[in-house]
């Protein structure tokens, strides 16, 4: 079988990003992350912003928080430089700083999809033709679902996705 091209928003079930609105602190609350919480493979809870349980049942009903296997993309100010495959079930919502991509696992394996976001070359592709913002350089998701990506069969996204994983 030959690889396939298929753009970004025909790989996903959902694309979209965290929260547009901070809700105000709330010592001891839920969870509620940033860009500024990313680290190279997850998130550092140490000085994360917490909020009150009903806006954090709010932030989750209106789709702020990921599910495993969704790529979570840094998409404003420090763009590209952590993205990462959500592993564990999450207790946390996310601000709009980071982009959510939710893959279609019958077409794509979720840790395929998150290296070849992270290959060097997609990662120029996006900085030269999908950023937006003036002073704060940011992802414009309606463009960035326009990306091109070519696919081997699942079983081979597997087996590189198996590969890459062992290296990290």
């Amino acid at each position: 079988m030959e690889n396939k091209s298929l753009k970004l928003e025909e790989l996903a079930v959902k694309i979209t990003d965290g929260a547009h609105h901070s809700p105000k602190d709330f010592k001891n609350g839920f969870p509620m992350l940033s860009v500024k919480d990313m680290r190279e493979n997850g998130f550092d809870f140490k000085n994360c912003k917490r909020i009150s349980e009903e806006d954090f049942d709010k932030l989750i009903s209106s789709g702020c928080k990921p599910e495993i296997d969704d790529i979570l993309i840094a998409k404003d100010g420090s763009v590209l430089k952590h993205i990462f495959r959500v592993k564990e079930e999450p207790n946390y919502v996310l601000l709009s700083s980071i982009a959510i991509v939710r893959p279609n696992k019958d077409i794509v394996e979720p840790e395929f999809l998150a290296y070849s976001i992270k290959n060097p070359v997609t990662k120029e592709l996006i900085i030269n033709n999908y950023l937006g913002g003036t002073g704060v350089p940011r992802i414009v998701l309606k463009d960035f679902k326009k990306i091109d990506f070519d696919l081997p069969p699942l079983p081979e996204q597997k087996a590189i996705a198996s590969v890459l994983s062992s290296l990290d």
